[in-house]
């Protein structure tokens, strides 16, 4: 289940209308699965600062069971940096980015794990 999730000090009146919806589409085809599993959320109006800073700043937390690793990730955070540089103008070097995997065995949807769905059961419940 990849999850996107931005902390911004900017107002909920610069977000746009479909920046969920576009943040789940980008995830989905950065990472390769399906956009029926991805989650995203924006938390605006956070009171940050980076680097002393109180100007426009993000912190992206992106989570994924699979996809990540050295050779993937610098293209899944160009793709993140500039939407978010482009849609909501937040300078790249004020935008920070973490990758977290996750493990099928402590990621749960349909009331048990993703190991249980994709390897005991092997897609049967989905």
């Amino acid at each position: 289940m990849p999850r996107l999730s931005l902390d911004t000090n900017l107002p909920a009146s610069k977000i746009p209308e479909d920046f969920l919806s576009t943040c789940t589409s980008l995830l989905s085809k950065s990472l390769g699965k399906r956009q029926s599993y991805c989650v995203s959320t924006v938390n605006p109006g956070v009171i940050m600062t980076l680097g002393g800073s109180n100007d426009p700043c993000g912190f992206i937390q992106v989570t994924s069971i699979g996809s990540l690793g050295p050779e993937e990730n610098p293209k899944h955070i160009e793709v993140l940096t500039d939407y978010m540089h482009q849609t909501l103008g937040i300078p790249k070097e004020r935008l920070l980015i973490n990758l977290q995997a996750n493990i099928q065995e402590t990621t749960g949807y349909l009331g048990t794990t993703f190991y249980q769905l994709f390897t005991v059961e092997k897609g049967k419940r989905l």
